[in-house]
């Protein structure tokens, strides 16, 4: 019987010397990976880079100039007759008011009350009249201003602010024990008269009637 010869031997070597080639290929592939990743960045490369950074850092820079500016430059901003005493429609109500006696005006409602020590020096400071002027912040009657700036002795009466604008001052044209002023809710401009002796009030409307009215007080 006769033997057969296989060819196993060459097969494995076949098999190996395919297996050696393929892994030299992905150490190839690899080497080449590293290579790729631990290559230098190029003089381009490094000039764009440099040119990207200063780019950024110079525009942090003007942006913090600018607001620098900004906040060096900004007017601070003013509030109208902010240096004087301001009421608002609950205070008006207790200064104007008709008592159970027909006596108008409960002054010693604000006595004790915290807050309220410039304007109780104010009303008891005056035994003749009370002055409340109403006016709209956003819409400031110059010659009013004007007006009022010129009175000399305005710190030893009793001259009062109303701003119109503020959202407490609908009221003022609701409570009921203010209707007897006529206050016109259409107004951006009104000035009250308290006579305390005669007990009567006299509201001006009209720019120029205020104006007049004001210019009496010097």
């Amino acid at each position: 019987m006769a033997r057969v010869q296989t060819n196993t031997g060459k097969e494995k070597t076949s098999s190996n010397k395919g297996g050696n080639a393929q892994q030299k290929k992905t150490v190839s592939k690899k080497n080449s990976s590293k290579a790729a990743t631990n290559r230098e960045p190029s003089k381009n490369e490094i000039l764009f880079f440099k040119i990207g950074m200063s780019v950024i850092v110079l525009t942090f820079a003007v942006i913090a100039a600018v607001l620098l500016i900004q906040y060096f430059t900004a007017e601070e901003e003013v509030i109208p007759y902010d240096e004087y005493v301001h009421i608002n429609a609950s205070d008006l109500k207790y200064i104007t008011q008709e008592d159970d006696y027909g006596v108008f005006g409960d002054f010693s409602y604000f006595d004790g009350l915290d807050g309220y020590e410039d304007l109780r020096a104010v009303v008891n400071s005056s035994t003749d009249f009370i002055y409340v002027y109403f006016y709209r912040s956003s819409n400031l009657d110059l010659d009013i201003k004007a007006a009022i700036e010129s009175v000399a002795n305005i710190d030893d009466l009793a001259f009062l602010f109303i701003d119109l604008d503020l959202g407490s001052s609908a009221e003022l044209f609701t409570l009921t024990e203010l209707v007897h002023l006529n206050l016109d809710s259409e107004k951006d401009n009104m000035f009250l008269t308290f006579d305390i002796n005669a007990q009567s009030f006299q509201l001006e409307t009209r720019s120029t009637d205020i104006v007049i009215e004001i210019n009496k007080l010097n």
